[in-house]
């Protein structure tokens, strides 16, 4: 935590938790600027940090993480040495991409492989398993990709539908989720479609990948921004 005084005026930078792009950093402003007694605030998407100057005697802390909240993001207070607790809050950051990657990938692969095969003509010839079963286990091992590893892009579609805003996760939930819902109901309620259930198309694999694809690039992003705080330390 960093303390300046200017007459009655303080500022702190603080780390704010759940931005992934330029529309995070402008509600995050606009959510600090909101709260009584702050005087500017200025976020940085690269260090995922907000720069706040307030009057201590009437806005307080507080005050500012709820007003964060309710944006749908957290502003994070320093148990200790600032820069300690950002590294800490980089590094769990990166641990938990990187677990959501895993788990998703090692489920996307299989799914995409069975996806690619039963296209095949010579599927059910040789197939120990029915079409009708083989889509139900994809929707097994694509719902855990889904609502497990792809959790992040719900809450934050969630998050901008209750501010009738939109970004990033909107489009990722919106682009993946409505091919899951036809998909399921496809394979679990054919007849609502009109189609016959022993042959549909499901487009699990398309949703398992792009979740995926997306997830290994934050991995990647938040990797390369480790190593570039590394650096400049």
């Amino acid at each position: 935590m960093t303390t300046e005084t200017n007459t009655t005026l303080q500022t702190l930078s603080l780390a704010v938790e759940g931005m992934t792009c330029a529309s995070c950093v402008t509600r995050v402003e606009k959510a600090l600027k909101k709260v009584a007694g702050v005087a500017g605030a200025n976020v940085n998407l690269a260090t995922e940090k907000a720069t706040i100057e307030f009057n201590p005697s009437v806005a307080s802390i507080n005050s500012l993480q709820s007003s964060v909240a309710d944006a749908g993001y957290r502003l994070l207070l320093p148990a200790g040495d600032a820069s300690a607790d950002a590294e800490s809050h980089k590094d769990i950051a990166l641990k938990h991409v990187k677990r959501e990657f895993l788990v998703s990938a090692i489920l996307t692969a299989p799914i995409v492989l069975l996806s690619m095969v039963s296209m095949l003509d010579s599927y059910m010839i040789w197939s120990p398993i029915s079409m009708d079963a083989t889509n139900k286990l994809l929707l097994l091992l694509t719902t855990p990709v889904m609502f497990v590893s792809g959790k992040r892009f719900f809450v934050g579609f969630w998050v901008t539908m209750k501010h009738f805003t939109a970004d990033m996760n909107t489009l990722v939930a919106v682009g993946t989720g409505t091919a899951f819902l036809y998909s399921l109901i496809a394979v679990l309620f054919p007849e609502w479609l009109g189609v016959n259930g022993h042959n549909i198309h499901v487009y699990f694999d398309t949703s398992a990948a792009i979740i995926t694809l997306i997830l290994l690039g934050k991995l990647l992003e938040a990797t390369a921004r480790n190593r570039a705080s590394d650096a400049i330390r």
